[in-house]
């Protein structure tokens, strides 16, 4: 009995599809080891480099540094040497110094007072004249006759130089002295009293009088009080 023969089947077309989808990825993979993404198997692999050990040279020393690097040498301090104070020369006089002056043996009594002239010279207006007058006595406040008293400086611009014995104006004490100026009615502190003994010896110190000009006051009293012994 005769086989009945069937007829071949028509091969389908996936097999050229895989072939096709082979064939591309064959060209990718050939074109990223062209550009280097992917490790070509062919060349060949470098061969690895051992790593040379680096030797450590030696530090310098102080002999081998190099004029940027000089050493800076550590200052040692010398001990300063004390101060010794030199003694100051003793000096010698050139001159001879003037003596303490010796205290005087009068002095006024109180302060010069201004008064006015009708308590002593009623007879007289404030206008004529300016009265300056007072006495002398000793430590015991006993009168002192026979001292001179004089009456300098300036007055109103005029130069004053008079001289009164304690004992001739008796109207200001028994031992008194007085002076008698034309009363120019102005203020004037030049005016100058000193007492003296016979021999022109100064007995007290020269004092300014302050006279103000004013009718109420010229009168001037001025009285001398002994305090110490007369030195020889």
């Amino acid at each position: 009995m005769a086989v009945r023969m069937e007829p071949p089947k028509k091969s389908t077309g996936c097999g050229s599809i895989v072939i096709g989808v082979l064939m591309l990825a064959l060209v990718l993979a050939v074109l990223l080891m062209m550009i280097g993404i992917l490790p070509n198997p062919l060349e060949p692999k470098p061969t690895a480099l051992i790593p040379q050990t680096e030797t450590t040279k030696p530090l310098p020393t102080s002999q081998d540094s190099t004029p940027f690097q000089q050493n800076t040498p550590t200052s040692t301090r010398t001990p300063q040497p004390s101060a010794t104070r030199t003694p100051e020369p003793t000096l010698t006089p050139t001159q001879t110094l003037t003596p303490t002056e010796k205290p005087m043996p009068f002095v006024i009594k109180g302060m010069p007072k201004g008064y006015p002239n009708s308590m002593l010279f009623p007879q007289y207006t404030c206008e004529q004249y300016l009265f300056i007058g007072g006495e002398v006595v000793d430590l015991r406040e006993a009168p002192v006759s026979g001292l001179t008293v004089k009456l300098g400086g300036t007055y109103g611009g005029s130069t004053v130089d008079q001289t009164s014995v304690s004992g001739d104006v008796t109207v200001y004490g028994q031992s008194g002295f007085g002076f008698v100026l034309e009363n120019l009615r102005v203020r004037e502190g030049r005016i100058t009293i000193q007492l003296f003994d016979g021999s022109g010896q100064a007995l007290s110190a020269q004092t300014f009088l302050s006279i103000t000009g004013n009718c109420d006051t010229n009168l001037m009293i001025i009285n001398y009080k002994q305090v110490r012994e007369i030195q020889p």
